[in-house]
């Protein structure tokens, strides 16, 4: 086996991994450029066979326990547990946070507005 092929492993071993270490995902300050807004996050070592190799899409990351607001995308890794992520700069002025939607919509519900 390589060491590019990962080794076999069952669903239980999976969940049981990320709910040990889910906690101990360190995420950077963000930074920027003109363009994008970046952050990298380093996952414990225990997480790295888990994710598959290359840039994963978001179902895949989130599944790993990664939180993070909405609008990131992975773009590369750097080493098998650096994942480096970006999003467009102004991505939270442009997009109201789901929270403050919903916020809204129920003072008009509680309001009596239709």
């Amino acid at each position: 086996m390589s060491k590019y092929q990962q080794k076999p492993y069952t669903a239980e071993e999976k969940r049981k991994a990320i709910e040990t270490y889910s906690e101990k995902i360190q995420y950077s300050p963000r930074y920027s450029n003109e363009e994008w807004e970046y952050r990298h996050v380093i996952i414990p070592k225990q997480l790295v066979k888990y994710v598959p190799p290359g840039v994963c899409p978001e179902d895949v990351w989130r599944g790993l326990g990664i939180r993070q607001s909405p609008g990131w995308e992975m773009y590369m890794r750097h080493e098998p547990h650096v994942l480096l992520f970006r999003r467009p700069k102004d991505y939270d002025a442009v997009h109201q946070p789901f929270s403050q939607v919903m916020g809204a919509r129920a003072m008009n519900v509680v309001g009596g507005k239709k």
